[in-house]
């Protein structure tokens, strides 16, 4: 699968993962086991125990210990608890049992081989997640729609938590996502970045249902954010070539919050923010979450305006032992400026960014989202659950912004003396989306003799309209270094003249089958979708000539397999390899008659994963090589298209997160890709860096005297990278590191945290495909966040 290549970086993910495994290897016991047969006539292993009475959390981690058996419990919620006795030729089940008679505590099997201690409790409350609490989150319902933990989960998955979120002071979802491995930005001058994953497009969702503009949401109503590396199908169907990108928001909870947070930050950057959740019933089934922000900031780093966001969001719960259902609504306002920005020359120098400011203050990409949704989860019977969620969104999308063509350049003129005046070009385009999606599946827990089940059977939907009208304004000629004042006009009044004008939408409907199957240390995750596809009947005028261009309905059936296996070398190591497809239907004529097959990737990747120091941290290292076929090759004579084999991405990736040591919390990713086209040689690949890394650290100082003090340190860096796909114009953005630190004070009920951005004020560029918009990253900035917690 890869080639032999002179790299070290795929050979650094060997030194974390020895470690790891030698740190895992060094908590094994070897012990005899000996066979119990059950009445079904299968064996389990059973072992001998001569555990007396004593701590709970001790006599689970002997059992642990002796049998292989993974156990999940909370140290710090049974730390005060005793277990019994534990005497016998036992199986793990049965030895938990015994440790836990009359302790008034419980144990659960997870459908997945793992053992899970829980207090046995009367009324079932909804409580908050970990996700919200610490820098690790153990598990995701979106990657196998399994709720199994992500340890014995074939596949890369990042999961970016509330914690992180908030000590990082992020302000918007795009942000956060810049420090996950593999992901990948393109920013353009209409200040809506495209982000991509392992070099492909991704999918969005919100709770794990299609949402095309989920990152536009407001950053304090999300619990965490999962990324999925690969494609992801079998989740969502088209467009999703790449990767996901999964936002799971705050749930109501029956424990109270009263969180007022108030932000001061450079540019008079300021935010307000509430988040209030609570019971509104005695026995605390029925909980509320209300959480609203406000936003504004003076200017930006570029000189135009500043961001602006508001947002407001509603939910309710009920939560009791056979009922899980969230219903909610939210609402999104915001402005977002445009980016700072240079440009390069023909002999591939950079030049400073220009100290005029490159348009109208108003310019910008203005929008507006609402959203309703449900989630359900009904326990039907002891082994099946129901799971339905459904959302419907409708979004609104303003862009006014200049659009610079870079330099040109006199005949005989040399490499670096361009023209002194740069043409941009005005325009404003209005979009508008409707999108209502579903996913609803069955879930049940099976067993045929020693192996187990936890099968998903399910339909999967998505329907989506959109209209997009554009305008342009004059084209103008501006001296983009000059120091002569000029007058921007406002795109808003000045953009009048009618381009396009239509519509265009589609349709997904697919059922799929996802079974989890569990047998001694062997997890086997198989995954089926059969889905219709289709481009939904468009028409669009192009105007002054009036040009009209539509297109008939055109349905695509596609079937997508998947499948991946995990083996637990020991408790705290899994080694795993998984297979994934994805599709991109393509309503292009093919020569030779019919339409163009889907653009296709299928992912390889192998990998181990790590749960170390008490489940306390998590770290997986993972090596990877996808292939995309169905590539488009325009043939004039026929005016048709042909179709080849094209881009190949391969590399590695690791991910850690979670607790280290005491006080000390970290999450830390990076990556090393390399990309190239399997049928062209001379192909470029611009804004993909080779290497690509992200820490961020927090450490809570354990003193008496420093007592409720923390220090923050982050590292985001990326090696150099190509800057053009224009082979006339080719230049290298350099490798380049990024420092931010905060400190931080929490005393209940306050917490205040003050960081600073950029911290050595270094001129950092976004990845860019063109050499006529480089965008320029904000300089050293500062954030003051204030939290006061109401009890």
């Amino acid at each position: 699968m890869f080639r032999k290549d002179s790299s070290f970086a795929p050979r650094m993910l060997l030194l974390p993962a020895a470690l790891a495994s030698v740190f895992a290897l060094s908590g094994t016991v070897s012990t005899a086991c000996a066979q119990e047969t059950a009445s079904a006539g299968t064996s389990v292993p059973v072992h001998l125990y001569e555990l007396k009475p004593g701590p709970l959390v001790q006599t689970l981690d002997a059992i642990q210990q002796t049998s292989g058996q993974r156990i999940a419990f909370d140290r710090a919620a049974l730390a005060a608890a005793q277990a019994g006795a534990v005497r016998g030729n036992l199986s793990a089940g049965a030895a938990v049992a015994q440790a836990l008679s009359g302790t008034g505590y419980i144990m659960n099997e997870d459908g997945a081989g793992v053992l899970s201690v829980t207090a046995r409790q009367v009324v079932v409350t909804a409580k908050r997640d970990e996700a919200e609490t610490s820098f690790k989150a153990s598990r995701s319902d979106t990657a196998t729609r399994s709720g199994s933990s992500l340890h014995l989960t074939p596949g890369s998955i990042t999961l970016i938590t509330g914690k992180v979120l908030e000590t990082q002071q992020v302000t918007d979802v795009t942000e956060a996502l810049r420090n996950v491995s593999g992901v990948s930005f393109n920013q353009n001058p209409q200040g809506i970045a495209n982000f991509e994953i392992r070099g492909f497009t991704a999918s969005s969702t919100s709770n794990g249902v299609s949402d095309p503009h989920a990152t536009t949401r407001s950053v304090y109503t999300v619990e965490r954010i999962e990324v999925l590396k690969g494609p992801q199908a079998i989740l969502s169907g088209g467009d999703s070539i790449g990767g996901g990108v999964n936002i799971v928001v705050k749930k109501p909870q029956a424990e109270p919050i009263r969180d007022l947070t108030l932000q001061y930050g450079s540019r008079q950057d300021k935010t307000v923010a509430l988040d209030l959740s609570g019971p509104l019933s005695e026995d605390k089934r029925l909980t509320y979450r209300t959480i609203a922000s406000v936003s504004d900031a003076e200017d930006s780093d570029a000189g135009f305006d500043g961001r602006e966001h508001r947002s407001f969001m509603q939910a309710f719960r009920w939560k009791d032992r056979r009922t899980d259902f969230t219903l909610g609504a939210e609402y999104t306002k915001g402005h977002t400026p445009l980016m700072r920005y240079t440009f390069a020359l023909r002999d591939g120098s950079i030049l400073p960014p220009p100290e005029r400011v490159l348009g109208h203050p108003a310019d910008g990409f203005d929008f507006r989202n609402r959203r309703v949704h449900y989630q359900l989860e009904q326990q039907l019977t002891e082994n099946a659950v129901l799971v339905s969620r459904l959302q419907h969104a409708r979004d609104n999308f303003d862009v006014h912004a200049l659009s610079p063509n870079g330099f040109s350049y006199a005949a005989g003129a040399a490499p670096n003396a361009p023209r002194a005046d740069m043409t941009f070009y005005g325009s404003r385009s209005f979009r508008n989306d409707s999108t209502t999606s579903g996913d609803h599946y069955l879930r049940l827990g099976l067993r045929t003799g020693p192996v187990r089940h936890k099968l998903s059977i399910g339909y999967n939907h998505t329907d989506l309209d959109f209209s997009q009208t554009q305008l342009s304004g004059p084209d103008l000629s501006v001296p983009v270094y000059a120091a002569t004042p000029y007058v921007f006009q406002d795109l808003r009044q000045g953009a009048t003249s009618l381009v396009v004008d239509g519509r265009d939408g589609q349709n997904q409907k697919a059922a799929y089958i996802q079974d989890l199957i569990s047998y001694e240390k062997w997890n086997l995750l198989l995954n089926w979708r059969r889905n219709r596809y289709t481009v939904k009947d468009s028409a669009y005028t192009f105007y002054p000539d009036k040009f009209v261009y539509s297109a008939p309905a055109e349905i695509t059936y596609s079937t997508t397999p998947g499948a991946g296996i995990v083996y637990q070398l020991t408790d705290q190591t899994a080694l795993y390899a998984s297979y994934a497809q994805g599709f991109d239907p393509q309503n292009f004529l093919q020569c030779g008659g019919g339409v163009v097959p889907p653009n296709e990737t299928r992912n390889r990747e192998v990998g181990a994963k790590f749960d170390l120091l008490d489940s306390r941290f998590a770290l997986t290292t993972s090596l990877f090589s996808m292939q995309q076929s169905n590539s488009l090759v325009y043939f004039q004579p026929g005016n048709c298209y042909n179709v080849r084999d094209a881009q190949r991405t391969r590399g590695a990736e690791i991910d850690a997160q979670g607790r280290l040591a005491p006080g000390l919390e970290a999450v830390f990713n990076y990556t090393y890709t390399r990309i190239e086209d399997v049928g062209s040689s001379t192909a470029v690949f611009a804004g993909r860096p080779k290497h690509k890394m992200s820490l961020w650290a927090l450490y809570d100082f354990q003193s008496a005297a420093l007592k409720g003090f923390s220090a923050g340190l982050g590292v985001s860096a990326s090696s150099r990278s190509l800057g053009s796909r224009d082979p006339r114009v080719q230049f290298h953005l350099p490798g380049q590191a990024q420092v931010d630190t905060s400190l931080r004070y929490s005393s209940d009920p306050w917490a205040l945290t003050f960081g600073i951005t950029n911290l050595f004020d270094r001129t950092l560029y976004s990845t860019t495909v063109s050499n006529s918009f480089i965008p320029v990253n904000a300089g050293r900035a500062f954030m003051l966040t204030v939290k006061r917690s109401f009890k």
